[in-house]
């Protein structure tokens, strides 16, 4: 939240605005917009010397009033936007001075140095250079080229360009005669770089000498407070203190001087002075001041984890400061933590400047892009930052992943990543990428040179060498992976990942004995920090021989060690599962919940509570694990999904309320989640509440993106209304804006109802086009085609319904049914499976008992369909199938 340079640790003044100033700010959109175009040159340089007068006297208010009646009266004139946009300056407004000359800066080059200053200041280095070098001052006018160069110097310090900045220096020298610029320039430098004593002795000779210049004295109070020599310090800004003028509005330079002694005076331990001049900063701004200590507190909320507390006092502080860029970020930040991409979104989208902005928002703001499916946004904004910070490594990288992640052979983004490689050599991983890249492009040995280059500047880094050696496994060169693990033994002995890899190596070759006894080696080091690894190896090695329960009890060695290895869980549970002992899972996850404090034994008990359908005990522990986690935003969606699942249990047992209640406790933690807001709507609807529902949908998000799943909510409502054409209505208007399964199913069960079939399969084609994954649009074009009398059709989609729900009984057995009419050998397996996954369906039954009869295995067909005529005896071709193969047990 604080002005002034970034590599300042000094405390800077407060970045919120007093009332009267963000009044003053927001006010600027009338300026030089006036519709009184008369033009009173003579009333206009009268106001400006007014202006002008007012602001030496510290009179800021009168001065900005006589200012903008200069610029009302000949708004021509650049003197009066320039006087306007000085007190803006000094007062630390240095948005409202942007947002006032930039619209004017090209048709006005006057007021391109205070403007500049402005930039500067707001740390847009590369904008200040840009209007610095379109403008050149008269050669006369030695201020305003001394201020130029002054300027330039400051931009090119914190751009880090050397060069430049040398150039600067020449010129600045030919100019301050006096040599205190000069000075100033190469202090800020020396600070920018960290250092405290690089100054030279006639710098800091020409410094001393200033004694009343409040630059000067602030630079050398600096100066001494980085040495931590206090008293010298507190005399410096004592003096600067002395020397500022009183004005009306606290002026930048004097916040800074108050924030600078204050630390200074807390330092030596003297608070009952530092608190004097504490209150002082209050008084001057006591909004600021009180909004400061609220922005420190949602920032150590932040840090704590505490997300949701945060929030809240950052929401609280937007409605206070809505300009405020700070709390604006931090509360992105808080929203993208939280998966809230969209809310994160909108505050990045309106505050994030790509020259000023830090590399870590600029980042979480891509990355909220890319998770709402926003590739193009993010890179395009990425893209800005890297023009406007192109020594920026960190963003480079970020830009040039992003490019690769959209298309893994771009060359621009190979470019970046290359670029800033040289720029921070430390990041090899960002090899990887160029090697994938390498891969993609058919230049295998490219790939390999880039992950062995990485490699061999940092070989104990896991996801590189494992990146690394299975390339080379990939590329038929496991000898080469044999002497690389060799090698790292030889230069790391003993260590415990010596001998997982060679373990590793050993299991690729089928070599089980010796794979074993290395990870047990590597297990038995007390130094082994990636033990998991080697558990998960010794694991593998069992399951493989088939020795299942040694695999488990490794699974569990290395759970009960260290509980918070959520990938060993997955494995652990497959294997149980095999062995039928899923109650024994629940005990042994029960025994870790109790002797540990992590979250993760509870989160996985309440997932395989889940899949028993035990949900009451599954909400127990998915609550332990929220608390343990101290509600971690991960586990919130979970959570939400196992109460909403629970709820639907209770509606079906007839206990409505305390469905309700579980349905709000999901959306306490998912507001916006359509699925559980649906089963809201439908119990109220089940219970008669129609305008209960309403009002539920009615507190729905009413934004665009999720006016798909409004239009669906409200098409429910209008059918229990029994307005079915008003619901078909809506339910068309969902569709038509985000095609989803759920209002397909609502289409095509109105049709259904209706018997409405040209409809019904006309629009299960537009549902099987839009939603191409949808089991349940291609059994629907099966059937239609197979009604058309087209096997070959209908067996296509028939086909791709099992591809996407291999579990379907009626594909299955439609699909036996034709595959026997086409005498497919295949028919029998798949009306086998039908059968097994639907033992009572009697038209299942009478298909595979039918099949069976043709076979050849007519007992088993004839007993088959015996059973099914006793399910449905009225059925006609199960009585010819069934006397059919009567017949045939009689030859």
């Amino acid at each position: 939240m604080s002005a002034g340079t970034t590599n300042n640790p000094i405390k800077r003044p407060l970045s919120f605005f007093s009332p009267l100033l963000l009044l003053l700010i927001l006010s600027l959109c009338l300026i030089g917009c006036s519709d009184d175009k008369g033009v009173n040159k003579e009333d206009a340089a009268r106001f400006i010397k007014s202006a002008e007068t007012y602001s030496a006297q510290g009179q800021f208010r009168a001065a900005i009033l006589e200012a903008k009646n200069a610029i009302k009266n000949d708004p021509s004139d650049p003197k009066s936007f320039i006087v306007l946009a000085k007190i803006y300056n000094q007062l630390g407004a240095f948005n409202a001075t942007q947002t006032m000359l930039e619209p004017m800066a090209e048709k006005m080059p006057e007021v391109s140095l205070v403007l500049a200053e402005a930039y500067v200041a707001n740390k847009k280095f590369r904008s200040a250079l840009n209007i610095l070098s379109s403008y050149s001052p008269n050669k006369d006018d030695i201020e305003a080229s001394l201020q130029k160069q002054i300027l330039m110097a400051r931009a090119n310090i914190y751009l880090g360009d050397k060069t430049e900045l040398t150039k600067v220096l020449v010129d600045l020298e030919r100019l301050d005669t006096k040599k205190i610029e000069l000075s100033l320039v190469k202090a800020e430098a020396s600070f920018a770089q960290g250092g405290t004593t690089a100054l030279s002795e006639d710098a800091m000779n020409q410094l001393i000498g200033a004694s009343e210049n409040i630059k000067a004295l602030m630079t050398l109070g600096d100066l001494q407070l980085r040495q931590n020599n206090l008293a010298a310090a507190e005399e410096y800004f004592t003096k600067a203190l002395s020397i500022l003028p009183n004005t009306d509005m606290f002026t930048l330079n004097k916040l800074s001087v108050l924030g600078q002694l204050t630390e200074t005076l807390i330092r030596q331990g003297k608070s009952g002075e530092a608190y004097r001049y504490q209150k002082l900063l209050a008084e001057a701004n006591p909004e600021s001041h009180q909004a400061q200590e609220k922005f420190n507190d949602a920032m150590e909320l932040f840090r704590q984890g505490k997300f949701a507390d945060a929030e809240k006092t950052l929401k609280e502080l937007r409605e206070q400061f809505p300009q405020d860029k700070n709390t604006a970020m931090l509360l992105g930040l808080i929203e993208y933590q939280k998966g809230q991409n969209k809310e994160a979104i909108e505050l990045f989208d309106q505050f994030i400047d790509p020259e000023t902005t830090s590399t870590s928002i600029i980042q979480a703001a891509a990355l909220a892009k890319f998770r709402s499916n926003k590739m193009d946004e993010a890179i395009a904004m990425l893209k800005k930052s890297v023009e406007s910070q192109p020594n920026n490594a960190e963003i480079l990288a970020t830009y040039g992943l992003a490019l690769l992640e959209k298309d893994n052979t771009s060359e621009e983004g190979q470019k970046a990543i290359e670029k800033s490689l040289a720029l921070n050599p430390k990041q090899q991983r960002l090899r990887l990428s160029l090697a994938k890249r390498d891969f993609a492009m058919k230049n295998p040995g490219l790939g390999l040179g880039q992950l062995q280059k990485a490699y061999k500047e940092q070989p104990q880094d896991l996801l590189i060498q494992q990146t690394y050696f299975k390339a080379l496994f990939q590329e038929g060169k496991p000898e080469v992976v044999k002497s690389e693990i060799a090698d790292y033994q030889k230069t790391y002995p003993g260590e415990a990942r010596g001998l997982f890899l060679e373990g590793w190596f050993a299991f690729t070759q089928k070599n089980y004995t010796l794979a074993q006894q290395s990870f047990e080696k590597a297990l038995a080091k007390k130094e082994n920090k990636e033990k998991n690894l080697s558990y998960a190896g010794l694991a593998e090695v069992y399951k493989v021989q088939g020795q299942l329960q040694k695999a488990v009890n490794t699974w569990q060695l290395l759970l009960q060690e260290d509980p918070s290895q959520v990938a060993a869980y997955s494995d652990w549970l497959q294997l149980m599962q095999k062995l039928n002992r899923s109650k024994e899972a629940v005990s042994f996850l029960q025994d870790l919940e109790a002797k540990s404090d992590a979250w993760q034994p509870s989160v996985v008990l309440a997932q395989v509570l889940v899949n028993q359908n035990q949900f009451a005990d599954a909400v127990k522990h998915i609550d332990i694990a929220l608390e343990r986690s101290g509600k971690a935003e991960q586990l919130k969606k979970l959570a939400a999904n196992v109460y909403n699942q629970y709820a639907s249990l209770l509606f079906k047992e007839n206990k409505p309320e305390e469905s309700k209640k579980m349905i709000l406790k999901a959306l306490s933690f998912a507001p916006e989640n359509m699925n559980i807001l649906a089963s809201l709507i439908q119990l109220e609807i089940a219970q008669k509440n129609i305008p209960e529902a309403q009002k539920v949908l009615d507190q729905f998000s009413a934004s665009t993106d999720v006016a798909a799943e409004r239009d669906y909510l409200q098409g429910l409502i209008r059918a229990a209304e029994n307005k079915p054409e008003e619901a078909l209505s809506m339910f068309k208007s969902s569709w038509s804006k985000k095609p989803m399964e759920v209002v397909a199913v609502a289409i095509y069960s109105h049709y259904q109802r209706n018997n409405k079939d040209d409809l019904l399969f006309e629009f299960a084609n537009d549902w099987s086009a839009k939603l191409p994954q949808s089991a349940q649009s291609a059994l629907l074009m099966a059937v239609d085609a197979q009604n058309k009398k087209d096997p070959a059709e209908a067996i296509k989609w028939y086909e791709k319904t099992l591809a996407l729900a291999p579990n379907t009984p009626a594909s299955l057995n439609n699909l036996a049914w034709l595959y026997y009419e086409q005498k497919n050998p295949k028919a029998t397996e798949f009306a086998e499976k039908a059968y097994k996954l639907a033992p009572d369906n009697p038209a299942i039954i009478d298909t595979y008992g039918w099949i069976l009869v043709e076979t050849g295995k007519v007992r088993e067909g004839y007993e088959l369909l015996e059973r099914a005529l006793s399910l449905a005896p009225k059925n006609t071709e199960i009585q010819q199938h069934l006397a059919e193969a009567k017949k045939r047990l009689k030859k």
